[in-house]
C-alpha cells in the first residue's frame, strides 16, 4: 500500500503545489514523483524536511493536515467575498480581507497565492492604475496567471484575469478570452461559482473592445455568455450582454433603456463604467 506516497500527494494538493515545489530541491522531481506512485521509498530524513520546507508539522501530517483544510475553507471564503468586492470597486473591503489573509498561520503557498492575487486586484482593478504598471510588474502578473497546478487554484486565477485583463493587449486578451471559452466550452457540467466568474469575466472583455472599437471581438464572449446557465448568480452579467448586444447593433434606444433601468435599481457604479 503506498501510504506515505498518497498523503504526500494530497497534501501537496491541497498546498496548490507543483511536485517541483513539493520537491523543494531536498530529492529530484524524478525521484518525488515515483514516491508518490509508490515506485521508490523515501527517507525519513528527506521525508521530514520537505514537511520542514513547507511548514507542515509530522503529527499534523498523519492527523490529515486539519489545520491546513481549515484555513484552505477560511481562504475559500475570503476569496469569494472578494469576487463580489472587486466588482464594486470597494478598496475598504478588499483591504480588509488583504490582512484577514495575512493573519492565517501558517502562510502556505496556497494562501500566499491568495494574497497575491487580493493584492493585485486591489492594486489594478482601476483603468489608469493597470496603464502605470511597469513590464516587470506584467510580467509578475502574466506568470502567476499562467501557472496552473490544481483546478481550485485555476478557478482563483480565472478571478484574477477578470479584474486585471487589461494589463494585456486588445489582442492578446482576445486571444486568452477564446483560449479560456475553448477550455470552459461544457457549459452544462460547469460549477455555479466557476459559471459566476466566467460571467463576470465575459462581460468585463466586452466592455473593454467596445470601449476600443474592436466590436468584432465581442460577438463570441456574447454568445458565450448566452450559453451560459440561466442561474440568478448570472442574472446581472447576462442583463448586461443584451445592454452590448443592443449597443453593437446600433439599438441604442434599448441599451439606454437597460441603463436606466438599471440606475433606478440602484447600479449607478455599474453604469458609470458603461459611461466611460
Amino acid at each position: 500500500m503506498n501510504y506515505i506516497g498518497n498523503k504526500l500527494k494530497a497534501l501537496r494538493q491541497e498546498l496548490g503545489l507543483t511536485q517541483t515545489e513539493m520537491a523543494a530541491g531536498v530529492i529530484s522531481v524524478s525521484f518525488y514523483s515515483k514516491v508518490e506512485r509508490g515506485l521508490n521509498d523515501i527517507g525519513v530524513n528527506d521525508f521530514l524536511e520537505i514537511l520542514q520546507k513547507h511548514n507542515v508539522d509530522p503529527q499534523e501530517f498523519f492527523d490529515e493536515f486539519k489545520g491546513i483544510k481549515n484555513n484552505k475553507k477560511t481562504v475559500t471564503a475570503l476569496m469569494n467575498k472578494l469576487v463580489r468586492v472587486a466588482n464594486e470597486d470597494n478598496d475598504v473591503a478588499i483591504n480588509s480581507i488583504i490582512n484577514k489573509l495575512n493573519k492565517i498561520t501558517p502562510q502556505t503557498p496556497f494562501i500566499k497565492f491568495a494574497i497575491l492575487q487580493a493584492k493585485l486586484i486591489s492594486n489594478t482593478h482601476d483603468v489608469n492604475a493597470l496603464s502605470n504598471l511597469t513590464n516587470s510588474e506584467k510580467k509578475q502578473i502574466k506568470k502567476v496567471i499562467f501557472q496552473r497546478d490544481t483546478e481550485e487554484n485555476e478557478y482563483y486565477r480565472l478571478i484574477l484575469i477578470t479584474n486585471i485583463i487589461q494589463i494585456y493587449s486588445i489582442e492578446e486578451s482576445n486571444f486568452l478570452i477564446s483560449s479560456i471559452i475553448r477550455r470552459y466550452k461544457d457549459t452544462d457540467n460547469l460549477d455555479r461559482k466557476t459559471v459566476v466568474v466566467l460571467g463576470a469575466l465575459m462581460i468585463n472583455f466586452v466592455d473593454w473592445s467596445y470601449r476600443k472599437d474592436k466590436k468584432e471581438f465581442c460577438y463570441l464572449p456574447l454568445s458565450y455568455l448566452r450559453s451560459l446557465p440561466n442561474i440568478i448568480e448570472v442574472a446581472f452579467p447576462k442583463i448586461l450582454g443584451v445592454y452590448f448586444e443592443n449597443k453593437i447593433g446600433n439599438k441604442y434606444d434599448e441599451a439606454n433603456e437597460i441603463k436606466n433601468i438599471l440606475k433606478k435599481a440602484g447600479y449607478d457604479t455599474f453604469v458609470n463604467k458603461m459611461n466611460r
